[in-house]
């Protein structure tokens, strides 16, 4: 059922896709704006809404799940209402525009204490001594750190959400990590609902790579990055062989471009740490890149150039993402991993700056 449920949640969405596609042609629904922000990188208007067809296909494969057993109806209704706050927030940005940031940021919050609340999500152990007697003795600090964890995420996936297929294949790498430790656990229910993601991810990269015809929008950065890191959290805190190291390994790429980004602009250039720039890794290898290949010849279309650049940001994933499957249940040498990955993202954005 499990398979069934993956095909409808891809089939729905690509149908979803579609139908918004030619709303955005004929009605104008959900067009993304080519001027005014920085970091844009398409010449023509584009349908942003990709993340409702995401969501539709994801509602679609969950009520297959929830018949075959693998989730109750208590559940799949905790984890819609929990969704509620963010993706109406994400809906209004994507179809209205111009939503404050701080308002962003307050409802992904409220979405994440409404997750640990309605299903008990916390952070149990770190594998860090002092820091597990500390949340063993204060579970309030293992709940405060889940809800800073899974509110953050949806704006970490944001940040990376840059050019075609990026946000998107990472995301799917993401969450084909997540269920398959859950499938190597026996933990049903996580790998169901990570694998109905990455079946919507599919029917949603039809369109978006190399083509760029719809786009993710807040909506679809927004529910993947909260999904990706609820699922992270829960798998860690029901399955104790599990590393809760795998979790930070495994979402180090969003999260450290969204620290990392953070530090830049607040510290180092004295702007809003919130407020959208085109000095991302991905956007310094857009750059390189379009000078190394010449692609930014007047015969190359700009929609070749915007799909050569996600692979390379594909790859980097790859490099904490492959060591978070093959040691999920070793802390010293996931800990070791993530200080590499920081450190080779560092030099990397050094080299390509300069």
């Amino acid at each position: 059922m499990i398979r069934q449920s993956i095909a409808l949640a891809a089939l729905l969405c690509w149908l979803g896709c579609l139908f918004l596609i030619f709303a955005a042609e004929r009605w104008h629904f959900g067009l993304d704006e080519t001027l005014g922000e920085s970091q844009k990188r398409h010449r023509h208007p584009t349908p942003r809404s990709g993340g409702i067809a995401i969501v539709l296909g994801f509602a679609g494969g969950l009520w297959i799940v929830h018949v075959a057993g693998y989730a109750t109806g208590a559940f799949c209704l905790r984890l819609g209402t929990a969704l509620a706050p963010l993706l109406a927030a994400a809906l209004w940005e994507d179809i209205r525009r111009h939503l404050a940031p701080r308002i962003r940021a307050v409802a992904g919050i409220l979405s994440a204490a409404l997750a640990v609340g309605l299903t008990g999500t916390t952070v149990n152990r770190l594998d860090i001594l002092p820091l597990d007697l500390l949340l063993a003795h204060w579970p309030l600090l293992g709940t405060l750190l889940a809800v800073v964890a899974i509110g953050a995420m949806p704006h970490a996936v944001n940040m990376i959400d840059g050019f075609h297929g990026l946000a998107g294949v990472v995301s799917a790498m993401i969450l084909t990590a997540i269920g398959y430790v859950a499938f190597k656990v026996q933990d049903t229910q996580i790998m169901a609902l990570a694998g109905l993601g990455v079946g919507a991810l599919f029917g949603f990269l039809f369109w978006n790579w190399p083509r760029g015809e719809i786009f993710l929008g807040d909506t679809g950065a927004y529910f993947l990055g909260f999904l990706a890191a609820l699922l992270s959290v829960l798998l860690v805190q029901r399955n104790p062989a599990v590393s809760p190291w795998f979790a930070l390994l495994v979402l180090i790429y969003p999260t450290w471009e969204l620290l990392f980004s953070l530090y830049r602009r607040r510290m180092l250039r004295g702007r809003p740490g919130m407020r959208a720039d085109s000095l991302h890794l991905h956007h310094l290898i857009y750059r390189r890149l379009s000078r190394a290949l010449r692609l930014d010849a007047p015969k190359r279309r700009r929609t070749s150039v915007n799909a050569f650049t996600a692979p390379y940001l594909w790859s980097l994933a790859a490099f904490s993402i492959g060591p978070a499957v093959l040691w999920w249940n070793s802390t010293p040498v996931l800990a070791a991993c993530c200080i590499l990955f920081v450190a080779g993202y560092r030099w990397s954005y050094r080299k390509l700056l300069r």
